[in-house]
């Protein structure tokens, strides 16, 4: 008798837990969405140039501190701009991670769009320039209802990828 009582409370749970992974039905979405996530790392450029010191501003450094070129560690924020047939979908200034601002900058953004043609394109600029991009990416999708659409930057490339 104990033994059967184990049993059916051990198919009951399995079926509970088998029916609450189908029911009720979820959807992160509208059924005539679709989905463009943007997502990356990237390090902008420093903020100004390495330089050599001359031998006068060596002498002027204590001995342990005597190195020969200084470099800026500060990086520019980078401006991120993502669209679809000309309407802004996304458009943000990120500033560089760490304690000296001279980490990368991290974007992680999910948009939900209709699901039809887009011309998508993004573009990028890390350069500190207030006009134009340094990095720029295009594509023409058809974005099928509940599918993602994924905007990567490749770092060794150094282009956009749309898929």
């Amino acid at each position: 008798m104990k033994l059967a009582f184990e049993v059916f409370a051990w198919v009951f749970f399995a079926a509970v837990v088998g029916l609450l992974s189908v029911w009720p039905r979820y959807d992160t979405i509208e059924k005539d969405h679709a989905m463009v996530t943007v997502t990356f790392s990237h390090a902008a450029n420093r903020i100004g140039e390495c330089r050599t010191l001359t031998q006068e501003e060596l002498n002027q450094l204590p001995p342990n501190m005597r190195e020969p070129s200084e470099c800026p560690r500060e990086r520019h924020p980078v401006r991120i701009e993502l669209r679809s047939d000309d309407a802004v979908l996304y458009r943000e200034v990120l500033a560089p991670s760490g304690i000296w601002s001279d980490g990368k900058a991290n974007v992680y953004r999910r948009i939900v769009v209709p699901a039809r043609t887009h011309d998508l394109f993004v573009g990028m600029n890390d350069s500190g320039d207030e006009d134009g991009f340094d990095f720029e990416g295009s594509r023409r999708i058809d974005i099928a209802p509940g599918r993602n659409v994924v905007v990567r930057f490749d770092e060794q490339l150094q282009k956009f990828s749309i898929q």
